[in-house]
């Protein structure tokens, strides 16, 4: 039994995925961290009762020593009946409700390009976005 909050999630959507492998790339002995650059939009129906959230990743863009650059971009689709809660859903929750896709679409790219497979680990979407929105 779940809570009915007025929001459905109708779908989400693969919209972009590049990946291209560093094939010269070899692992520092103190590693690399992983450099993830997130970008979210927005954009509502006229009705303002159907809500697109677009999730973009890139990882390793400006990273010279690099196993791979890749960009993944999802779009989820979602509505309510309350426009104003919608809005608020938009800011936060919709981006979090997308980050799972993204990362089992990275997870798996990387394990069919034969190495190791990068399984980002649960974060907080949210602070991240809101942190980059604050650095603007």
């Amino acid at each position: 039994m779940g809570i009915d909050t007025g929001i459905s999630f109708v779908k989400v959507t693969l919209t972009e995925l590049s990946f291209k492998l560093n094939k010269k790339f070899r692992l520092p002995k103190k590693g690399i961290p992983v450099e993830i650059d997130v970008k979210t939009k927005n954009s509502f129906s006229p009705d303002k009762k159907t809500l697109v959230s677009t999730l973009s990743i890139k990882l390793f863009s400006t990273t010279k020593n690099r196993p791979f650059s890749m960009k993944v971009t999802v779009e989820g689709t979602f509505t309510g009946e309350d426009p104003e809660k919608l809005k608020r859903f938009s800011k936060f929750n919709a981006p979090a409700h997308l980050f799972p896709f993204v990362r089992e679409i990275i997870g798996n790219t990387t394990m069919k390009a034969n190495i190791l497979p990068l399984l980002l680990p649960p974060f907080n979407i949210s602070a991240m976005v809101a942190l980059k929105k604050k650095k603007k």
